[in-house]
């Protein structure tokens, strides 16, 4: 199961009350219909009981602040607490939280509703936002944890992360990120030793597929920057990572994650012994002709060395042929005249054959656009 559909699920599984994997069977679906249908649910849920947490809203502003949170301990419970607190007034709100006990106020998150209490929480000081999450933290609550990143202040945000020390931690709280567009934002506010002990957990804590997932959704500065720490762990690490690529069908997002790094950094990788067997070059090829990543991977292709760009020509120009078609049409030509250019003479005749039998009209095309491209004249001999 793709790591990303397993974390809807378990965000989805977790409001249902539902068993380890009895929501397995919605492996496949649409991940933004997933998340969309659990949003619905958690909606509904809250509206079925409002009309009760507004009245219990308004006698809460008749009784003095100290008794109403005595009364929220001993007697109404986290989970009232958090629909009532939904329903408060924000100033009202936060005098309440600075007397409830930490631990109560943690539990009291679990159960609130990000899209009902948008107000409250990004009115919430600091100060209390911190100490929470510090309680959360202690509790493993990264998916409350990652549910609030996207309403609570940026100065709250920073506070949060500053006390943050384990990688592990931080990639499942990525992970589990309602509003992915804000992963940017948690990761600049890292401090480089805080980013290196992320990398690390992904190793430690075999999180690859999640690191790997959430790699697309991170700029290019940052994946640059992550992946060059990635590549200074070592061949055992990045050898690794690359079968997890294989096995997860997530090399688009590790070719992404190269293509970032520096060219020393990027040799290293694309000469791995790893990449020289048949099996995970066949995963490799296959899920960039499924995906069309062609671009991310033409650009690395010529970086190989002759032992390793042997076996991917040998797949390309063999089991993934067909797929030259779609590689002629949709890679940008620049792409392409790299590879057609960086081809060994023994090679030449096996491209152009394959070229020949699976993207004739293709090859007219390109070769059209790039009649005086150098790169491509022993391939026209060849297909003439």
């Amino acid at each position: 199961m793709h790591i990303e559909t397993e974390a809807e699920l378990l965000k989805l599984g977790r409001l249902l009350e539902t068993g380890e994997h009895q929501l397995d069977f919605l492996e496949g679906q649409d991940l933004d219909a997933l998340a969309a249908f659990r949003n619905s649910i958690s909606s509904f849920f809250y509206s079925q009981h409002q009309d009760s947490y507004q009245r219990l809203a308004g006698i809460s502003k008749l009784v003095p602040t100290g008794a109403s949170a005595k009364l929220a301990t001993s007697v109404l419970g986290s989970v009232l607490a958090a629909g009532i607190a939904s329903e408060l007034p924000a100033d009202r709100a936060i005098k309440l939280a600075d007397k409830l006990p930490d631990d109560f106020l943690a539990k009291l998150c679990i159960h609130l509703e990000p899209s009902q209490s948008r107000d409250l929480l990004a009115a919430m000081p600091d100060k209390i936002v911190a100490r929470v999450a510090q309680t959360l933290l202690a509790m493993n609550e990264h998916i409350t944890l990652a549910r609030f990143v996207a309403v609570i202040k940026p100065s709250a945000l920073a506070a949060i992360t500053a006390t943050v020390d384990s990688g592990e931690a931080m990639v499942k709280i990525a992970l589990y990120l309602e509003d992915k567009s804000k992963l940017n934002i948690l990761l600049e506010l890292l401090s480089e030793d805080q980013q290196r002990a992320t990398v690390r957990a992904a190793t430690e804590h075999e999180l690859w597929p999640a690191v790997l997932s959430l790699n697309g959704h991170v700029n290019t500065d940052l994946r640059g920057q992550l992946g060059n720490m990635v590549a200074d762990q070592g061949e055992s690490v990045l050898s690794h990572l690359i079968e997890v690529a294989s096995e997860q069908r997530l090399w688009t997002n590790l070719l992404q994650a190269v293509n970032a790094m520096d060219n020393a950094h990027q040799q290293n990788i694309v000469n791995l012994e790893t990449l020289r067997q048949p099996a995970v070059v066949e995963s490799l090829i296959s899920t960039v002709a499924e995906e069309g990543s062609w671009d991310e991977l033409l650009d690395l292709l010529p970086l190989m060395d002759q032992a390793h760009l042997n076996p991917a020509l040998d797949v390309l120009t063999g089991s993934e042929a067909a797929s030259l078609a779609e590689a002629l049409e949709k890679a940008h030509d620049s792409k392409l005249l790299g590879l057609f250019g960086h081809l060994p003479d023994g090679a030449v005749a096996g491209m152009a054959d394959a070229i020949k039998t699976n993207a004739a009209s293709q090859w007219q095309a390109f070769a059209g656009r790039n009649s005086d491209a150098h790169e491509i004249e022993a391939l026209k001999a060849a297909i003439a």
